[in-house]
């Protein structure tokens, strides 16, 4: 039973370690792996939508109001803290959030994955400029600060 104990541990230890050196490292931009809408997305979208907007317990319409709110809450979801996206980007993607009921029922989600695409893409940005940055040696001479809310950032 030790013995069996010892191996099935040794076992575990070496498949771990084989995952650490399995990660692939992305060094450019175009590593970034690229989200793509596929056939079965469009179904499963519009049997979704289907089912929210005529057999949810509470009967609600998917008009432009609706349809502003999942953006937004689909934006708050890829970026929280406002630190990733450029206030460009959310106006760019912000004059078609009134059309997303639209594309939810007829199974067309180009605006989700494009904006999914954009934010990771500015990620690997900022992590980028990050790297640049540390490079740097640090200056502990000047009166900065930090803010840490960024709720209305």
């Amino acid at each position: 039973m030790n013995t069996f104990f010892k191996i099935t541990a040794l076992a575990g230890l070496l498949a771990i370690a084989g995952h650490a050196f399995a990660v692939d490292e992305i060094t450019r931009a175009d590593q970034i792996p690229v989200l793509k809408e596929e056939p079965q997305h469009a179904t499963v979208s519009e049997r979704v939508t289907s089912r929210f907007t005529r057999s949810h317990y509470r009967q609600f319409d998917l008009d432009n109001a609706f349809s502003a709110k999942i953006f937004d809450r689909y934006l708050n979801l890829l970026d929280y803290s406002h630190n990733v996206l450029l206030a460009s980007d959310v106006a760019k993607f912000a004059a078609k959030k009134d059309q997303i009921g639209d594309e939810l029922r007829t199974g067309k989600l180009d605006v989700f994955y494009d904006l999914y695409n954009l934010a990771q893409q500015r990620r690997f940005e900022r992590y980028q400029y990050a790297l640049k940055v540390l490079e740097r040696p640090m200056d502990f001479t000047g009166n900065d600060n930090f803010n840490l809310d960024r709720s209305k950032a």
